[in-house]
């Protein structure tokens, strides 16, 4: 379905909202002028607005956050609406821009045709420039680049299951992809060192340039199906930003920002710790703002006289950057952001935008809405203190029945939203598990599951790479705080019986860690390795055999992992 793209009116907010608009300052960080500069006059200045907008994921619709419980958020023609809100503040300065992960891991309303619906949605937003997150790279750099340049997906996987089962290829003939530039500075072809997009991309507004360079997070080559990456390299983020930064400087261009599909926390107001600060702390003096993503959270927060900005994710809030810039140097002499959140109370959605998710949620509703079971109780993935969820028992439980297999092993990062109580749709359970991954079954011998368990813990033991396993027909004891090798102290069968080193088990898990994805290389030397089906028919099929309502086993009753130390 070609869908036509024109810039919509603006519509009306309420009073209401608009009082909301002024008040709305979630961590406001204002940057005082650049150390040894002289005072400038303001009639000698202009301000250029960034409206900048990350991990998106192909949220067509409004969704919740579970810092705002009971509110609305988000929705493709909402977040439209408040970025024309916004503009039209400032129209003639404003530059609209994302840093990534706007697609991929979607909800089937995105997922199931490509994610060409949100393409579209970017373009009514209309971005001036984005960049890529790892997660474009989900399906490899040919699909990725797809769906930038436009054309029909042709690689085999355009088909999908229709209603009556039968697959049809969901992909628009007359798609042509993002209407605005992709840049990506620090990722390059392995075999000719060139970048696969451009590194920088110059934007300018009432009479000033300024220049955007795109750089994609580290840990991409860990956390995506390493075929997927493998014609890629990932060059350092402040490296690279630096090089560029003096490229465009040689230009004449002096006002810089970066779009870093890299993430961090922000502790307070003056604490912050993640890759995107310490990659900005090496950045040089001609970065004044940092657009950041990855981690989901909200970053407002000055390293070293640059602003740093990340608004949490699925379109539910957007930063809304000032950047004070001196007509004649073309520098930026300060910057300051404020993090809105997108209600969707007393907003009226932008109409274009509302009519194209409209259109998909009917064409994808008679899959989508197709009830597949229901929950007795909500079941979270949310992970207790020793890194266990019912949610991630549930799937671990279902891969090893579908795939027969002793034991099975589940990524806590492929499972991507809880099951509500009652009635569950199979579009529900698509977002649990929207990656398509295939079950896997191989053979593992039991010192290449205290292996397997050992790489949940990489050598720098930062925080946000332990990645702990769900586990199926196991139980185990870690100690974090042991040495490299030691720190399983205990490791059973759910009946008791020891893991025999020497021994050789069946175990069930998914084609991206299969294939090494999350660190978890052992996976790699598994032998007699099948492909089964895919992990969500493998959780439909387990909760279709369970008692109706069905449960989750219970962590604290049920513990599979325990933590000590």
């Amino acid at each position: 379905m070609a869908v036509e793209r024109l810039r919509p009116a603006l519509l009306p907010i309420t009073l209401a909202m608009a009082f909301m608009f002024a008040v709305t300052l979630l961590w406001t960080t204002s940057a005082e002028s650049k150390p040894g500069s002289k005072p400038v006059p303001e009639d000698r200045t202009t301000n250029i607005q960034l409206l900048g907008v990350n991990d998106f994921h192909g949220n067509l619709e409004p969704s919740t956050r579970r810092d705002q419980p009971g509110r609305t958020l988000g929705g493709a023609a909402y977040l439209d609406a408040y970025l024309d809100r916004y503009e039209s503040a400032n129209p003639e300065r404003t530059i609209r821009v994302h840093a990534g992960d706007m697609v991929n891991a979607s909800p089937l309303i995105s997922s199931y045709f490509h994610d060409e619906p949100t393409v579209y949605a970017m373009n009514e937003m209309q971005f001036d420039v984005g960049t890529l997150g790892n997660h474009e790279f989900d399906e490899g750099g040919e699909e990725m680049l797809r769906l930038i340049n436009g054309g029909r997906r042709s690689d085999g996987r355009q088909f999908k299951d229709g209603a009556d089962g039968q697959p049809i290829n969901t992909s628009d003939p007359d798609f042509d992809g993002a209407d605005f530039p992709y840049i990506a500075a620090n990722t390059v072809y392995k075999d000719t060192g060139k970048t696969v997009l451009p590194p920088y991309q110059v934007v300018k507004k009432d009479g000033i340039k300024v220049g955007f360079i795109g750089v994609t997070t580290l840990e991409t080559p860990n956390i995506v199906v390493p075929d997927a990456v493998a014609p890629f390299n990932y060059l350092d983020i402040s490296d690279t930003v630096n090089r560029y930064a003096r490229e465009l400087q040689e230009k004449g261009v002096e006002s810089i920002v970066v779009l870093a599909h890299a993430g961090g926390d922000q502790l307070g107001p003056a604490e912050a710790v993640g890759e995107i600060f310490d990659e900005t702390r090496q950045m040089s003096d001609a970065v004044d703002v940092v657009v950041s993503g990855h981690s989901h959270s909200q970053l407002n927060a000055q390293v070293d006289d640059k602003l740093v900005v990340q608004a949490f994710s699925f379109g539910t809030a957007f930063d809304a950057v000032n950047m004070k810039v001196d007509r004649k140097t073309k520098d930026v002499i300060s910057a300051n952001a404020e993090i809105v959140n997108t209600y969707n109370e007393g907003v009226t959605p932008d109409a274009r935008t509302a009519q194209l998710v409209a259109e998909y949620k009917a064409r994808i509703a008679p899959i989508s809405e197709r009830t597949v079971g229901a929950a007795a109780e909500n079941i979270t993935r949310t992970a207790n203190a020793s890194g266990e969820s019912p949610l991630g028992d549930l799937i671990a439980d279902a891969q090893r029945d579908f795939a027969g297999a002793q034991f099975a092993f589940m990524n806590p990062g492929g499972i991507r939203a809880d099951i509500a109580s009652g009635p569950v749709t199979y579009g529900e359970l698509f977002a649990v598990q929207p990656f398509d991954n295939q079950v896997v079954s191989m053979d593992l011998t039991g010192a290449q599951i205290y292996t397997l368990l050992e790489q949940q813990f990489p050598p720098n033991q930062a925080p946000n790479t332990v990645r702990i396993l769900q586990v199926s027909g196991l139980k185990y004891t870690y100690n974090a705080s042991l040495p490299e090798g030691q720190r399983i102290t205990s490791l059973t069968t759910t009946g008791g019986a020891a893991i025999d080193r020497a021994a050789t088990y069946k175990v069930a898990v998914n084609s991206f860690i299969a294939t090494g994805g999350d660190r978890f290389t052992v996976l790699k030397e598994g032998q007699n390795v099948q492909t089964l089906g895919s992990d969500l028919d493998a959780l439909e099929a387990y909760i279709d055999g369970l008692p109706t309502p069905f449960s989750a086993p219970n962590p604290a009753t049920e513990q599979r992992i325990t933590k000590q130390g």
